[in-house]
This record gives structure tokens, C-alpha cells and sequence, in this order.
């Protein structure tokens, strides 16, 4: 018998219809691709680089997938694990520190050495040069972008610095083994420790200085606890590393990773190395007019310092 459908009948079956597809369509919701990075959502990496980065691709996949950024240590604390937090999925991006794990990156860690680059900039280029071999030593994730900050500096509580006699004994925060060779070959005594833990360690007096570069002063507020900074010692300079869990990567449709690499690689990151150019110089004016005394080294005070590095020709 042929069943014939009336206003009465109709009307409940099509809200009813609307009604599971409005909630089907509120249950699926775009793939979320955790970025995840342990610095203050303030920090400049974030702002000028992360963000922008995954509001254009958000933007150009309209909805197929998201970007979503996790600062702060939100899916982990510290550096140290962060690719391989990238590498088991954790994370689907994250923000790296080669530094921390050198054994993993000794091409990347290799612009480390001080006296090298004399900014951020020339340094992103270098690595750029070099691309194939510093991909290649990423296997465990997908890069999408490597560059440098600036040189460092010697931001110290309260002694300023000059000679290596200045320095001797003193407890100075680094990151890795390169920089704690250097400042031992200086005579201080190298304390391996996040930039997120400088702040306090400085304040509390668990360490005499930083090595760090300047935009540290910004970033985590370090003109609040020093008194001095050597702003041209012979500086290393810091690799960073953006990189992708594989499978994740491999999950993106082909015009997802095709918008990926147009917002990433090499023009993020000369974009990242500009920043840092940029909030380096402006981190030094704010340090100054809140008090921090800005130390230069004549060049025979340079030389002294660059004559001991573990790295130079002489040694």
C-alpha cells in the first residue's frame, strides 16, 4: 500500500532531519593540529611568527583543518623534550630547541659556535644554504622551517664583566654544551637551564648571569633582575627548529600540505630571524631605560675573550 505523507507528517520528519544534521555537522569538527611551545604566549616567536603562520593556513583551508597553538609549556614543560614530543605525537608541531638535544642536531648546532654571524639574519641564510643535510638530520619529523636569533650577551645581577678574571667563578646560565664550553673556557661555571627558569634563577642569586640573546630582556622581563648586560662579547648564536609529527603531516590532504609549505620553510623563517633582528635591538632600549647599564668591550677586550673560546683556531 503506498503510503502518502501529509503537512502534519512531513513537518516532524523534516525537523527532525534538520535537527540530526544540525548535530552530525556541530560533532565534526576540523582536524586540530596542536603547535605546542613552552615560552609566554607573549614571547615574539609567538606573536610574529606561530601565530601569523597558523592564522594564514586556518585561513586558507577554510575549516579542514586548524592550527591551534599550545604556549607555555601547556602539553609539556621545558625544551628539552620537545622534539620528542613532536616525534610520538604529543604534539603535531612543535618549537625546538636543537641545543638541548645536540647529539640529535650537530649540523644545526654547528652555527652555535661563537664569533661566526654577526646576526640573526646572515646565520638563517647560512643554514638555508645548508638545507639538505640539516633536513636530513631531522628523521624523526617533518621540518618545516630552521633559523637563528642573535648573538648573545652577558646579562649579569650585579658584577659587570670586562675580563675573563670578571667572570671567574662566576655561575652563568646557559643552553647546551657548546655555550657551556665557552663560558668554562671563560672561567664561569656553566648551569644548563631553560630561558622559562632564568628569571628566577638570576633573581634568587642560584646564578651570577645569563647567556642568552637580547631579546631575552622582553621576553621573560630579565631587566626587572639585572644590573648589567656585555652587550658585545663574542656571541653565540641560537638554532631553533619548527618541525611536524610525520604522521600527522602524511594525514593532511595534498592541498593542506601544499598550504603548509606555502606559509612555512624558508620565508617563515628569514621572517623569524628578522624578529628576532628587530625585538633584539628594541629588548636593549627597554633594558636601558629601566636601568640596565649596557657594557661594550673594546676590541683588545674582545680579543682576550675570543683568544680562549674552546672553538678558535689557536686552541
Amino acid at each position: 500500500m503506498p503510503v502518502h505523507f501529509t503537512d502534519k507528517t512531513l513537518k516532524p520528519l523534516v525537523l527532525g532531519t534538520v535537527a540530526f544534521a544540525a548535530i552530525w555537522t556541530s560533532t565534526v569538527q576540523a582536524d586540530v593540529l596542536k603547535l605546542a611551545h613552552f615560552m609566554p604566549p607573549t614571547h615574539p616567536m609567538d606573536v610574529q611568527v606561530m601565530t601569523p603562520m597558523a592564522e594564514a593556513y586556518n585561513e586558507a583551508v577554510a575549516g579542514s583543518s586548524e592550527i591551534r597553538i599550545f604556549p607555555a609549556g601547556e602539553l609539556g614543560p621545558g625544551p628539552k623534550e620537545q622534539y620528542k614530543r613532536v616525534a610520538t605525537g604529543v604534539a603535531d608541531l612543535t618549537f625546538i630547541l636543537p641545543e638541548f638535544t645536540p647529539d640529535l642536531f650537530p649540523v644545526l648546532t654547528s652555527y652555535e659556535l661563537p664569533g661566526q654571524f654577526a646576526d640573526s639574519i646572515s646565520a638563517t641564510q647560512a643554514m638555508w644554504e645548508n638545507r639538505a643535510a640539516i633536513e636530513a638530520e631531522v628523521n624523526r619529523a617533518v621540518p618545516l622551517g630552521f633559523w637563528a636569533n642573535n648573538a648573545t650577551i652577558l646579562i649579569t645581577r650585579d658584577k659587570i664583566v670586562r675580563t675573563p678574571a670578571d667572570l671567574s667563578g662566576l655561575k652563568i646560565r646557559v643552553a647546551g654544551r657548546n655555550m657551556a664550553r665557552v663560558i668554562e673556557a671563560w672561567g664561569g661555571v656553566p648551569v644548563d637551564m631553560s630561558p622559562t627558569e632564568a628569571y628566577q634563577a638570576l633573581s634568587t642569586g642560584v646564578v651570577d648571569g645569563i647567556y642568552i640573546g637580547p631579546t631575552a630582556f622582553s621576553s621573560y622581563k630579565l631587566y626587572e633582575v639585572a644590573k648589567y648586560a656585555t652587550v658585545n662579547i663574542p656571541g653565540s648564536i641560537y638554532s631553533f627548529l619548527l618541525a611536524m609529527n610525520t604522521d600527522a603531516y602524511a594525514a593532511l590532504s595534498e592541498g593542506e600540505r601544499k598550504t603548509l609549505q606555502s606559509v612555512s620553510g624558508e620565508e617563515l623563517s628569514l621572517k623569524a630571524a628578522k624578529a628576532f633582528a628587530d625585538v633584539g635591538k628594541s629588548a636593549l632600549g627597554l633594558a636601558g631605560e629601566n636601568g640596565v647599564e649596557m657594557i661594550s668591550l673594546t676590541d683588545e677586550e674582545i680579543n682576550v675573550f675570543a683568544g680562549l673560546s674552546p672553538f678558535s683556531e689557536e686552541n
